[in-house]
């Protein structure tokens, strides 16, 4: 989020690397400004771990929608501009300090004069680093819903948070917790459906 686009992708780019390298799977999802047939937006997904492609979308889709385009497990889809899901701000201006809210979990001030405006919402603002750790730590208590949180320790690790983990970065399934939460799954050649 934020008003300065650029600055907007250089910091996606930025959490997307940075989260990709620490064994997450991360995939970037950018309004694209190619003119498509009936006028719709396109979206550029983008996965920073593995490979890139363009997807042109001729109507609006979901972000479950998004998600099923892109193979494999657990995946962290950081989207450029959408403000119903937790997100980060990149504040060029004090404008951008006005979109801070619930949803807002880190703000990432790019000059000294919006440091400033954002005083009161220290408990918000953060260095690149530290936006990082609140979406690693947002993406992992997501996880931990799934969980019977129990760390009775049946599904092989020591307790529920580095099974919660292990399911964040695509090595497990959820379907390991053998006392999880939740109704009956659908595996389908063992991916959840």
């Amino acid at each position: 989020m934020g008003s300065n686009r650029e600055a907007r992708l250089r910091l996606m780019h930025e959490l997307g690397s940075r989260l990709a390298g620490e064994g997450y799977r991360v995939a970037l999802v950018f309004k694209d400004d190619l003119n498509v047939a009936g006028g719709s937006k396109a979206f550029l997904i983008a996965s920073i771990s593995k490979s890139s492609t363009l997807i042109r979308l001729r109507s609006k889709l979901s972000l479950d929608d998004i998600k099923k385009l892109i193979p494999g497990s657990w995946c962290l889809m950081l989207v450029e501009e959408h403000r119903a899901a937790p997100h980060v701000i990149i504040a060029s201006s004090e404008l951008d300090v006005k979109e801070v809210g619930s949803n807002s979990i880190a703000v990432v001030p790019l000059s000294n004069e919006v440091k400033g405006s954002i005083a009161p919402l220290t408990d918000k603002v953060t260095d690149i680093d530290g936006a990082v750790r609140a979406i690693r730590e947002l993406m992992i208590r997501e996880v931990m819903e799934l969980l019977a949180l129990e760390n009775c320790g049946k599904c092989g690790f020591s307790n529920c948070r580095d099974l919660a983990e292990s399911i964040a970065k695509g090595e497990e399934s959820p379907l390991k917790c053998v006392k999880r939460r939740g109704n009956v799954k659908l595996i389908v050649n063992g991916d959840l459906i």
